[in-house]
């Protein structure tokens, strides 16, 4: 193994790592030799640099959580193009669907760290949502709607396969990309 003595390059590098060891096993699963052997750091610095397991998890969700945010902007007037950049997005980037998902297997239904940090940067989405509605529908549920139709063709896979039968991948992509777009224009039409 290599060593790193650039200490952004190696949180960097730690992080990007933690994420897919995150993203695959979980947090009571993931390990830690396996994430400095990938990220070609030594072990200590993880401790040194993040802190214990579940603060690297939280680091590396936070991560992507952070890319999501500086490449898909919401604005009021186009949210069907919002739910097209949320849906290239996590398909580009599934990891960040599978952290969510590891995340709510581990904390369940009990606080997650950085939770007022994290709904606020959410709020400010439904915020969008509720300028495009002019206060006449529910900006939540719509919000949650467009998360959980991009989100969901990411988490299942296999359903979409099933579903989408014989369909080749990307034309089943671009169909559900198509119908992701037509619903959110759909729920803010006025």
């Amino acid at each position: 193994m290599a060593r790193r003595y650039d200490r952004d390059e190696s949180v960097r590098l730690l992080l990007e790592a933690s994420a897919e060891e995150f993203a695959r096993h979980g947090v009571g699963g993931a390990r830690v030799d396996r994430i400095a052997e990938r990220a070609e750091v030594n072990k200590a610095s993880i401790y040194s640099y993040i802190g214990n397991k579940d603060e690297l998890f939280q680091a590396a969700l936070q991560t992507k959580l952070g890319q999501l945010a500086d490449r898909v902007a919401i604005e009021s007037d186009d949210l069907a193009a919002y739910a097209g950049d949320l849906f290239d997005f996590l398909t580009a980037e599934p990891v960040v669907a599978w952290l969510f998902e590891q995340e709510g297997l581990h904390y369940g239904t009990a606080d997650v760290p950085a939770l007022a940090e994290r709904s606020g940067y959410f709020q400010s989405r439904v915020a969008a949502v509720r300028d495009a509605l002019d206060g006449d529908g529910d900006a939540e549920a719509i919000y949650f709607s467009i998360i959980a139709m991009c989100y969901w063709y990411v988490a299942a896979p296999q359903l979409v396969r099933m579903v989408f039968g014989a369909a080749a991948p990307e034309e089943a992509k671009s169909r559900y990309r198509s119908h992701v777009v037509a619903t959110a224009a759909a729920m803010v039409a006025r």
